[in-house]
């Protein structure tokens, strides 16, 4: 009987032992609700999938850094308004000087608000210097020994950094520079107005007048300044709404490649256990199957 029987037997078993392996992978999906737990169980998907989450993480490691990037900007704006509202003070303080009686109040005024704009180009974000070019662990601007000699004379003594502009690589093809250093034109000239009025000696009515042009000056740059890191600001925040958009959309795509179709997969197993049934049923038939049946 056994030798009658064998090889119908061995492939009615063969067949219901990868029926029921397709059953239990079936019924791993329906659990988990995914394909596959590794690559190689997801056919030619297999490539999709991975194609679309490489895009995905490098376009989450380009908005990590635009993000970054975005804090040190706004910061770097926030700076810059806080010295222009320093300038507009000034600039008060200089149109209150009526005579020369008035003069010793504005340079006392003046040696306080030259140390407010050190200390505000001196802040540092996450450790790091925001107006010291590449030398971002040193402080770009040292008063020890800086004292403007004349308003007219451009002076940036007070300057430690470098002159390398900070940017930041968004993509194989786009950089965007953000960085500005302490030496620019704007903030040389706000510096050299303050320390002159707090430090010469003395300070004629005529400085005065001359003062005042060179701060009106050094405010409108100081705005314009403004104005770039806010258009710098603008391109950071379009490109990291438009990399969250296509992460967002490459992730459901990544969720259909990779999910299961549940409804598929009941309809599916519910076959695959008929075939199992038939098979199970046709084994034990054979195996009832005698010779002897036979020859009476």
């Amino acid at each position: 009987m056994r030798v009658a029987t064998f090889s119908q037997t061995s492939t009615i078993l063969q067949s219901a032992l990868q029926t029921q392996a397709r059953l239990a992978q079936n019924q791993e999906q329906q659990a988990s609700g995914i394909l596959s737990g590794d690559y190689a169980g997801l056919g030619q998907s297999a490539v999709t999938l991975v194609d679309l989450e490489v895009s995905v993480s490098r376009s989450q490691a380009a908005v990590d850094a635009a993000g970054d990037t975005l804090t040190r900007v706004e910061t770097t704006y926030s700076v810059l308004g806080g010295i222009s509202d320093i300038l507009t003070s000034m600039r008060s303080n200089v149109t209150a000087v009526l005579t020369e009686e008035d003069i010793a109040g504005l340079q006392t005024v003046a040696a306080s608000y030259l140390e407010d704009v050190a200390s505000l180009l001196n802040t540092q974000l996450a450790g790091r210097y925001l107006f010291a070019g590449s030398s971002t662990q040193d402080a770009p601007v040292d008063l020890q020994t800086y004292e403007a000699a004349t308003l007219t004379d451009v002076d940036t003594g007070y300057y430690t950094g470098d002159d390398y502009t900070q940017s930041v690589r968004l993509g194989t093809d786009r950089t965007i520079e953000y960085g500005v250093t302490a030496d620019e034109d704007a903030i040389e000239a706000a510096l050299r107005a303050i320390s002159y009025a707090a430090s010469a000696d003395p300070l004629s009515m005529d400085d005065v007048a001359t003062l005042s042009d060179l701060l009106v000056s050094a405010q409108d740059g100081i705005i314009a300044l403004q104005s770039m890191s806010s258009t710098t600001a603008a391109s950071l925040e379009s490109f990291i709404t438009s990399e969250e958009s296509f992460i967002a959309s490459a992730e459901e795509m990544i969720t259909e490649v990779s999910s299961a179709d549940i409804a598929e997969l009941i309809v599916e197993a519910s076959s695959y256990e008929v075939q199992l049934e038939a098979s199970y049923a046709a084994l034990g038939s054979l195996s009832d199957l005698s010779v002897l049946d036979y020859l009476f």
